[in-house]
């Protein structure tokens, strides 16, 4: 399944939405791994221009691995965004791969913005739209990943639409009980392989087994997870296939 890339578009309806971002194209993507660039990179490249969304964004683990270097990534990263411009940015979370101060060391020219126990605000026309990330959502941290969720909420106001990005189902048992409009996760730590009639060879997550890829709604909240690109460990996909996910944003 690993050079089967796949592009999903969906949308999420709610009346919380301001009119303003009635239509909005979110593109969402992850666990890219980058280890080169190549036809399989290019690939992606031209789904997401065809996509011609108003922002992207990098749901972590950018590294191939946790010992891959930091500077040849970054220049990789750069090459792979070079001819992606959406007008609202690009913004990215950490993952479990992007350790040894990956992000801290981006270099200043980079378009990037990280989302890490932080927000970013859009205004449109008297509307706005938010989106958070923290720097720990999975299972082995769930409290402290509350208490981040709290400190990127605090310096806001009231009436924007909230979106939470990371790299974790996690993140929807996190957020419950928070003014969090939609959650925006990519997970190929535990979403590269199913092995037919046993399941996912899973670890380090709380999430039930019959949460999947796809739209999962816990309570009041919802979830888009995103199988992620790459690989990881094992450079092949098994019954996941790599995934480029369209959210369009509409006014219920």
């Amino acid at each position: 399944e690993t050079w089967r890339i796949r592009v999903v578009k969906t949308r999420c309806e709610s009346s919380n939405l301001p009119n303003s971002f009635n239509g909005y194209r979110i593109v969402l993507i992850g666990g890219l791994h980058l280890r080169r660039i190549s036809g399989w990179t290019r690939r992606i490249q031209d789904q997401i221009q065809r996509l011609n969304p108003d922002i992207l964004l990098i749901g972590g683990n950018v590294k191939a691995t946790h010992r891959s270097g930091n500077e040849s990534t970054h220049e990789l990263l750069s090459r792979f965004l070079e001819p992606l411009d959406p007008p609202g940015g690009i913004l990215a979370v950490q993952g479990y791969r992007d350790r040894k101060k990956f992000w801290e060391e981006l270099p200043e020219e980079s378009r990037i913005e990280l989302l890490s126990t932080s927000h970013k605000t859009i205004d449109r026309e008297g509307g706005r739209l938010t989106f958070l990330g923290i720097q720990t959502a999975h299972a082995s941290h769930l409290d402290r990943g509350i208490n981040q969720l709290r400190e990127a909420l605090e310096p806001l106001g009231s009436g924007d639409y909230r979106i939470l990005v990371g790299q974790s189902a996690d993140l929807l048992r996190v957020a419950q009980g928070q003014p969090i409009d939609l959650i925006l996760a990519v997970d190929n730590l535990h979403y590269q392989i199913r092995i037919p009639g046993w399941g996912v060879p899973r670890r380090d997550t709380k999430v039930p087994y019959s949460w999947g890829p796809g739209w999962v709604k816990e309570g009041l909240l919802s979830l888009y997870l995103n199988p992620g690109l790459g690989t990881r460990w094992i450079p092949f996909r098994f019954f996941y296939r790599p995934e480029i996910t369209l959210i369009e944003l509409t006014k219920k």
